[in-house]
């Protein structure tokens, strides 16, 4: 019997993490799509229904092994990007999540972490042209390392991602409301927002 491939369990990892997306709290508020090409390293993109202005990208880091350091379980994941595709932005997070091969899903806690985070404060360094990122979280709820800010329960990341988008509709839509006068003095321009 064969065994299960890097292909296999990455592909199922980013599902999963879908699953978490749609079916987590608030159910069903987020849309979630699978973009046609990963040439901007996303493997999920997420908006809220029917608001289609921001948008929430992702990508899944998952492994269904732990490590123990003393008596706590840490989990690991390493990865490589070539600085020219580092991608940091508001709206481009880490999902690093430790899948239960026996349960089939995710298990507590998961990581959502920002873009920028990750690439400054995972242990990294520049090699052979690449960068050689190594994410190592405790597992452990009651730990108080650099990444628990940012831990959570998979039914949890839903409303985070969905908690995250709505701040910063409200903070556009405010901007909205003031715009800049160097904009609205150019000819032809015409400011269109929506009803509040």
């Amino acid at each position: 019997m064969s065994r299960l491939s890097d292909v296999q369990f990455s592909r199922f990892a980013e599902m999963e993490a879908a699953k978490l997306l749609t079916f987590g709290r608030p159910r069903g508020v987020l849309e979630v799509m699978l973009p046609m090409t990963d040439d901007e390293r996303r493997d999920l993109e997420a908006h809220i229904k029917e608001q289609f202005r921001l948008s929430f990208a992702m990508q899944v880091k998952a492994s269904y092994v732990l490590y123990r350091l003393a008596r706590a379980a840490r989990f690991q994941k390493s990865f490589v990007v070539r600085p020219e595709r580092l991608i940091e932005d508001l709206f481009f997070y880490y999902f690093f999540g430790f899948m239960d091969l026996d349960t089939m899903a995710y298990r507590a806690p998961v990581f959502l972490v920002p873009s920028h985070v990750v690439h400054n404060e995972a242990v990294h360094q520049l090699r052979g042209g690449l960068l050689h990122y190594n994410f190592v979280a405790s597992m452990d709820p009651k730990s108080k390392d650099r990444w628990r800010p940012y831990a959570c329960e998979p039914s949890e990341v839903a409303g985070r991602v969905v908690k995250f988008l709505r701040a910063h509709e409200a903070h556009r839509r405010a901007s909205l409301r003031h715009p800049v006068g160097s904009i609205i003095a150019q000819p032809g321009t015409i400011v269109v927002g929506r009803a509040a």
